[in-house]
């Protein structure tokens, strides 16, 4: 019924009386349940909000930051000029860079076979159901990962010492005559990588406990029935189920090589007894990474050359890892 001059509230009310009460029921039940719904959508962003909030401001925001600072001559004080490829053309002149680069693929063929032998080693003997004390040496091959590297390095230069380290007065007893750890090339290399795979295998070895942990004990008690000996089943069952995670750990190891800095730093500066010099004896243990930090917070202060070393860091890392994936013909990882 239409009426002229009615009142706008008694069209409403009379609205309200034509809506059966279910109709209005209904209507009321979709209504809550529709925020109902969003309120559960929108839920879970609040609980994550506090860590987006510190994953952009401390690790997004520093990334992009780096790249254009990479395009700059900032030294920290004054001010940011732009000026394009410039550092990256000296980059790619440098050849500073390329010995660091070289120095690192060296010390990665003498650290990664070791360290996965070694590690995969230690996890499988510590996996063993009749090995006493399990736990204690567990945390014992774990300890050296946990040691702060100052700590290391102090320990490590003590041993190695040219005239007074134990491990050349060792030597002495047998009639070897011990290097010059601290001053020639390859023995610099070598101490490097003995820090290095003594550091990291603990960790190495928990990353294969834990894929010998998820093989199935049905597979070796099939196997004990077969009459397989301890070494038919690591080569034959542990070995091949173990390569999902040897290829995640050779690739981790690539990318810490990549990223070594503590342990040389520590072994040939002021913290041990070592030659107190920027990348050891003729720069043999010098890396990208140590090389990008000298350019960055030493005498120099070049945040904007050293921002480029490590964005070219950042991209020879990526180009290996997919190459070696590519090798592996592994896309998951």
């Amino acid at each position: 019924m239409y009426c002229i001059g009615c009142p706008t509230f008694l069209y409403s009310e009379v609205a309200l009386v034509s809506i059966p009460a279910s109709q209005h029921r209904q209507k009321t039940h979709r209504m809550n349940k529709k925020h109902l719904i969003t309120e559960r959508t929108i839920a879970p962003y609040y609980f994550v909000a506090p860590f987006l909030g510190f994953y952009i401001v401390f690790l997004v925001f520093p990334i992009i930051f780096n790249v254009y600072v990479s395009f700059t001559d900032w030294n920290a004080f004054g001010k940011a000029n732009f000026i394009g490829i410039d550092n990256y053309i000296e980059l790619l002149s440098d050849s500073r860079f390329f010995m660091s680069l070289g120095n690192t693929g060296i010390l990665m063929l003498m650290i990664t076979p070791i360290q996965m032998v070694l590690g995969m080693l230690i996890a499988v003997v510590l996996s063993q159901k009749y090995f006493p004390f399990p736990n204690a040496f567990r945390l014992a091959n774990f300890l050296p990962y946990l040691t702060t590297p100052v700590a290391l390095g102090i320990f490590f230069a003590m041993l190695f010492d040219t005239h007074f380290g134990y491990v050349n007065k060792m030597l002495e007893l047998i009639g070897i005559t011990g290097p010059d750890w601290f001053g020639k090339v390859w023995p610099a290399r070598f101490l490097t990588a003995i820090l290095t795979v003594w550091r990291w295998s603990g960790y190495t070895a928990v990353m294969f406990m834990a894929g010998i942990t998820n093989i199935s004990d049905t597979i070796y008690e099939a196997a004990d029935i077969d009459g397989t000996n301890v070494w038919q089943r690591f080569w034959y069952i542990t070995l091949p189920l173990l390569k999902d995670v040897a290829v995640f750990v050779i690739i981790t190891n690539m990318i810490g090589c990549f990223q070594l800095f503590e342990e040389p730093v520590m072994l040939f500066t002021g913290s041990g007894m070592g030659s107190h010099s920027i990348g050891g004896p003729r720069n043999a243990v010098l890396t990208g990474l140590w090389m990008m930090y000298d350019t960055s917070f030493g005498t120099v202060m070049r945040y904007g050359y050293g921002s480029a070393i490590s964005v070219g860091l950042f991209v020879i890392i990526g180009v290996v890892t997919i190459v070696f994936k590519k090798i592996v013909g592994k896309e998951e990882y």
